[in-house]
């Protein structure tokens, strides 16, 4: 065998060092004692799985089905037991089993370095792409958001595409079973959405690769390659089939995919059966990027940032945030006098206003940094064409994608068109796509530069070339800033406000208003303002200066971002500049460019990720799950078996912290299932459908009293489950939801005309007849019925395919009525009625997930036989 050398390990290990040393530091908090990580989107996730969490404690395992939120849905979408696979044990290893956050920034460095090794970089110049690629703004920002699975995602990401790699440069063996491993950990980390964008990179790859080959003829081993990339990728399946199949299963019925379109011929959606064949593009594109927004890639606040707000230990944290010197603040203590206090707290209100871009809000910008941005403008002059034009390729590709509806004829196409494309939404995570491929031009600079002739004219050209391309864009920015008027406002909705608000019958025309322009920020601001001050002309000019005020904010943050993203180009133009004279040594050059890189990014992450973002954790608890008089007063009840409905959180089915004490009708999950998804958009938005509240047994209401929120009882829930005493046949889901307008759910059961041979000799319920739950379980819910008849019987739980029903014990038939319920003719008798949750599905994933993992240590086994095998006939000769 060849002789071992730890030296050639050293660089390797500095490197994993330097990713240590930097994941600590923005980490630093997490390690003091009893911490927590406060995250947003996981505080709702933690009122979700509460319930599960409790059942688990008491039987051992998670329930398959959650009773927490949405009146029921599939538990294994929210939190399941995990299948012992082998990458379990390696996902652990490559975080090194360190805490949160210092874990994702370890592994996104690890998993972008592997991809640094795959190209053949050195590895000192696989520092910088690393760090530049973890250290983006987006990761800090989604860590604090909650969005752990992206981030893992992200994660290994890079991986794969090094894997990939190894196979187009004829390393069959070993690229197997590396792109087998990565992209089964990809795939497991369970972000389905990132997944997709890493596969359209790698499709973008493969084709710009494969264009290369076909050139040269090597026909064979192209079709080697992509047999084994499609082998891999079959593995990888299989690995994760107990994460991917009951998805995919389940996906067909959640709202992505389709929703309700009531049939009024205004509706542009592909329909089927009432239904849309994925989700709608309004809802999908909401969160689109402008396209001058893109400049935030260089700098960061070209639309204001977005808004973070963080709180420890009672004091606020926001960025950006409207200082002393601003002109906002000005204007209020100035010309408006305001006290100081009050001024201050307007101050922070407005804050969140600073952001101005296409999206409905946001809580910061994808930043790259202004080094890498420069280094990839170089780089497409420096580097020869094997990689940097599908690179290329695919950072517009992503950008185009990011547009969203401010480039509706593309991307309405791909939502129409490209496979899948419909069932994701938030277009702006395209943009995770130059995050990644970006700092992979970087390293490739980075690494060719060390072996630059410096005599030769051709690299100092080129450099140059960077440079002007890179002010190329400093001019377009600068004409930007000069010619925007940095303002969120719809023209015609504030000159028709203008028209009405001194007519003394206005207010009722502002109805009108609404429903004929959409209100943007500024818009809002204005006519807040005219109508505190009463609405006079004067009233307009001091609201018109006031946002004027805020606009001027908005410019001074762009244009500061401007001068800063000058002054660190600079510094790492001038430290290559050096080099290229021969006026500095190439580690320097390398460690001083990275060490610029790193704080230019450093500096605007730890504005979203610093000591404010945590907290003890028993105060996290007290101050996301807060139990009020209300929550005691309902937990009370001695019969558990109701449902609650928040009315004091907004929206409540934006809302899963009411999960936490409660069974809720509301809730919050991005893949909701579809049928519940329509209930609450026709029958629940806007003036609530009483009788759709008493079919789901909401026992109690949640509202805002003078003391804070009250339980009130609802005495028209109808229980766990009710005899009918006749069925209403419709046909299709646009008739059945039409029905329970109105319908009285204790007489009447609504049931669509496919069901109708289910119902075949039932009688009308009478007085005698009985009904009612004797044991609940999240999976299994037990019933007995005495009746002399057969009758209708409508159960308070959600219908879904998976439930089966048994009577006495047998299999027995039951059917979906009012849209989202379960029922059932129960015959004559007395009877035992049980409803048992079995996802087939998923016990058969697991036995898939097996196989792939014994196929998987096999592959393992030998490829380290055969490079063993390789090394000692190399060592022999």
């Amino acid at each position: 065998m060849k002789n071992f050398s730890f030296k050639s390990l050293v660089p390797h290990l500095i490197a994993i060092g330097i990713f240590l040393l930097v994941a600590f530091i923005i980490s630093k908090p997490a390690f003091q004692s009893d911490t927590i990580l406060k995250q947003s989107d996981l505080t709702g996730w933690h009122g979700m799985v509460k319930q599960s969490e409790e059942y688990k404690e008491k039987h051992g395992h998670f329930p398959m089905w959650s009773v927490s939120m949405f009146s029921g849905m599939p538990s294994y979408q929210i939190a399941i037991d995990g299948t012992p696979t082998p990458m379990h044990y390696l996902d652990g290893l490559f975080q090194l089993w360190l805490p949160k956050p210092m874990n994702w920034f370890f592994l996104a460095c690890i998993g972008f370095y592997i991809l640094t090794i795959c190209l053949k970089i050195k590895p000192y110049a696989g520092i910088i792409g690393s760090l530049a690629y973890a250290y983006c703004t987006f990761s800090p920002i989604i860590i604090t958001a909650g969005h752990e699975t992206q981030m893992y995602a992200l994660g290994y990401a890079p991986a794969v595409i090094g894997a990939v790699l190894l196979l187009f440069d004829k390393k069959y063996m070993w690229g197997f079973v590396l792109t087998s491993l990565f992209t089964s950990l990809q795939i497991f980390k369970n972000h389905q959405q990132i997944s997709y964008y890493l596969f359209l990179v790698l499709l973008i790859m493969t084709i710009g690769l494969g264009i290369q080959y076909i050139k040269k003829r090597e026909l064979a081993h192209l079709a080697k390659t992509l047999g084994l990339m499609l082998a891999a990728a079959g593995l990888a399946l299989a690995l994760n089939a107990v994460i991917l199949f009951p998805t995919y299963d389940y996906a067909k019925y959640s709202k992505r995919g389709g929703q309700l379109v009531m049939n009024d011929g205004k509706t542009n959606e592909s329909v089927k059966d009432g239904k849309t064949t994925g989700l709608s593009k309004d809802y999908a594109f909401m969160w689109s990027y402008g396209k001058a927004e893109t400049l935030s890639l260089l700098f960061p606040g070209v639309k204001g940032y977005g808004t973070h707000y963080a709180e420890r230990d009672g004091e606020p944290y926001l960025f950006p945030q409207l200082g002393e010197n601003s002109h906002t603040v000005k204007f209020l203590k100035e010309t408006l006098q305001v006290p100081d206090a009050n001024a201050d707290q307007i101050a922070m209100q407005m804050s969140t206003s600073l952001y101005w871009g296409d999206q409905p809000f946001t809580n910061g910008p994808v930043y790259l940094g202004a080094v890498i941005c420069f280094l990839f403008l170089f780089g497409m002059f420096y580097l020869d064409n094997k990689h940097k034009w599908w690179i290329l390729a695919a950072i517009v590709f992503s950008i185009m994608l990011a547009w969203g509806n401010n480039l509706a004829g593309f991307n309405y196409f791909m939502f129409d068109y490209f496979p899948l494309y419909n069932k994701f939404r938030v277009p702006t995570m395209a943009l995770v796509i130059p995050q990644l491929l970006a700092p992979v031009i970087a390293v490739l600079v980075m690494d060719k530069l060390r072996t630059a002739d410096r005599s030769d004219l051709f690299a100092w050209k080129t450099f140059k070339k960077g440079v002007m391309a890179t002010g190329i864009l400093f001019v377009l920015a600068l004409g930007y800033y000069f010619t925007t008027d940095f303002s969120s406002e719809n023209r015609e909705r504030t000159t028709a406000f203008n028209q009405f608000i001194t007519d003394p019958n206005g207010a009722a025309k502002l109805e009108d208003l609404n429903n004929r322009y959409k209100a943007q920020k500024d818009n809002q601001i204005y006519e807040n303002m005219v109508q505190n001050l009463k609405g006079d002309v004067g009233a307009q000019k001091t609201a018109r200066e006031f946002v004027n005020a805020l606009r001027q904010d908005r410019a001074s943050l762009f244009l500061n971002d401007i001068f800063r993203s000058f002054l660190f180009i600079i510094l790492g133009v001038g430290l290559i500049a050096l080099y290229l004279k021969n006026k500095l040594k190439y580690n320097m050059m390398l460690a001083g460019v990275t060490l610029v890189a790193l704080i230019d990014l450093l500096q605007i992450d730890m504005k979203y990720l610093n000591d404010k973002s945590f907290d003890s954790k028993e105060k996290y608890e007290e101050s996301e799950f807060p139990m009020t008089n209300a929550d005691r007063q309902i937990l009370q009840d001695k019969d558990p078996n109701y449902r609650v409905l928040n009315l004091t959180t907004g929206d409540p089915f934006q809302d899963s912290k009411t999960s936490y004490y409660h069974k809720s009708i509301g809730g919050y999950h991005a893949a909701k299932l579809g049928i519940y998804d329509d209930l609450t958009a026709y029958q629940l938005s806007g003036s609530l459908n009483i009788g759709v509240l008493d079919m789901l047994n909401t026992k109690y209401v949640i509202q805002n009293g003078d003391k804070g929120p009250e339980a009130h009882l609802n005495p028209g829930a109808l229980g766990n489950v009710w005899f009918v005493k006749a069925v209403q046949f419709v046909n299709g889901p646009s008739a059945e939801m039409k029905a329970l307008t109105g319908f009285n759910p204790k007489d009447t059961a609504v049931v669509d005309e496919q069901y109708k041979s289910l119902t075949t000799g039932y009688t009308p319920a009478d007085s005698s007849a009985s009904i009612k739950l004797t044991s609940f379980d999240n999976d299994d819910m037990v019933y007995e019925s005495n009746t002399t008849q057969p009758h209708i019987a409508v159960f308070s739980e959600i219908y879904y395919k998976d439930w089966k029903a048994f009577i006495d014990d047998k299999p027995a038939d039951y059917f979906k009525a009012d849209y989202v319920l379960r029922a059932m003719l129960i015959p004559a008798g007395k009877h035992k009625i049980e409803f048992k949750f079995v996802p087939d599905v998923y016990n058969k994933s697991i036995k898939a997930s097996h196989i792939g993992s014994a196929i998987f240590i096999l592959m393992l086994l030998l490829a380290i036989y055969f490079e063993f095998k390789k090394n000692k006939k190399t060592s022999l000769n």
